[in-house]
């Protein structure tokens, strides 16, 4: 059961702002489906954010949290300081759970048996010994809390990566290619690129030509278990929910076929349900980074908030960064209006904005008063290229913002 505050701050994210005055059914639902835990990872690809930073020591960054991975990946290039927002106590508590593990665990080989194998009864004995007296009493009233008659924090014992909302999704779609003789697993035999590209070719007729996924595609609600807001179902596929299926294989395609077997660890999460023992893992993970991580977890700072809200906190051009993962898929435009006019305030010269969204455009541009469009400035060719080379895949358009420098 999600907290109070998440369920208050979710629902006034999905269906409060003032244009909205009468929710939806779906709007209502999708609420109520994402106050739970959605992502055990994040979807977005580090090493193209990281590279879209460009950050410096003195960096004061603000990004939303999701499962946390990113806030870590950050940490390894050093900015002074990283505040992380999110409206889900969840994801915040499985960032607050990363922390308390990077500053308390031994060593890395135990800190990888928690968060990258994630199946282990002695995860649970870790949390009981050692990691649920260094978190937050939110914390420990998430993770001691109940869920399908067992603690949550159980489930670091029978595979992480399994549940949550998109781990249960990744299952049902396991089982359906099976059905369909496809054996996803399959693709981590690849040997080459070209190998992927063939292997997705031969499979693909049989994942997305039938009536069963053309139906599932044809339904919001199933699709909730992706993460897919109402707003962003129809960014997906332009109102026309007939091309759904169509846009999923373009995404699975992109997921599947971009990187190699020996770097898509976000291919691996989808075709078997967890990393690859011994890596490809995500920067945070891997062993040459734990010490690193360790020096800098203080730089990290959470708060249940919407990025707008915390960015109200914040005094005239103190950020350097602010990472939106796709969350402006979720507002209208007069929200997003009045996100842009907040970071416009706090951004400091040189500051970037980076995020991604569903649809191939970022539409809601074009509503920005011009006062505040006019302060920023993106390269479609960059974004173009960058999107192309994210392991991910599962996006329409990677983007980035900067402010304009003043003459």
């Amino acid at each position: 059961m999600a907290s109070a505050e998440t369920r208050a701050l979710v629902n006034e994210a999905v269906y409060g702002h003032q244009d909205r005055p009468k929710a939806s059914l779906l709007d209502r639902l999708f609420a109520r489906v994402f106050s739970g835990l959605v992502y055990t990872q994040i979807w977005e690809d580090p090493f193209i954010d990281l590279e879209a930073m460009a950050l410096e020591s003195h960096h004061h960054v603000v990004t939303i949290s999701s499962a946390g991975c990113n806030a870590l990946n950050y940490l390894m290039a050093g900015p002074a300081h990283v505040d992380v927002v999110d409206l889900n106590g969840a994801h915040l508590s499985l960032l607050e759970l990363k922390m308390a593990a990077i500053a308390n665990m031994s060593d890395h080989q135990a800190f990888e048996a928690f968060f990258a194998e994630a199946a282990s009864r002695q995860n649970v004995e870790v949390y009981d010994r050692v990691l649920r007296w260094s978190i937050s009493t939110s914390g420990r009233v998430y993770w001691n809390g109940k869920a399908g008659g067992k603690r949550r924090i159980d489930m670091f014992a029978n595979g992480f990566y399994r549940h949550g909302l998109l781990g249960q999704f990744i299952r049902l779609m396991q089982l359906y290619a099976k059905f369909h003789g496809v054996k996803l697993d399959d693709w981590t035999r690849c040997k080459t690129r070209e190998e992927q590209i063939a292997w997705f070719d031969r499979s693909a007729p049989r994942l997305f030509n039938g009536r069963l996924v053309q139906l599932i595609c044809r339904s919001p609600v199933i699709l909730y278990q992706l993460g897919i807001p109402p707003r962003q179902f129809n960014e997906l596929c332009d109102g026309k929910p007939e091309t759904m299926a169509d846009v999923l294989r373009e995404r699975a395609r992109a997921l599947l076929t971009t990187g190699t077997v020996d770097e898509n660890y976000f291919a691996w999460q989808a075709t078997t349900g967890h990393y690859r023992p011994g890596g490809p893992y995500p920067p945070y993970l891997r062993p040459e980074n734990f010490e690193t991580l360790r020096g800098r977890i203080d730089r990290i700072a959470l708060h249940q908030k919407g990025v707008r809200q915390y960015l109200q906190t914040m005094p005239d051009a103190s950020v350097d960064r602010v990472v939106l993962l796709d969350a402006q898929d979720w507002m209208d435009n007069a929200e997003v209006a009045r996100l842009w006019t907040e970071i416009t305030r706090t951004a400091r010269p040189g500051a970037r904005v980076i995020f991604r969204t569903a649809g191939l455009t970022w539409r809601a541009f074009s509503a920005l008063p011009l006062d505040i469009a006019s302060s920023w400035e993106t390269d479609d060719r960059v974004n173009l290229e960058m999107t192309s080379r994210d392991m991910s895949g599962i996006y329409g358009r990677f983007h980035l913002y900067r402010l304009r420098q003043k003459s």
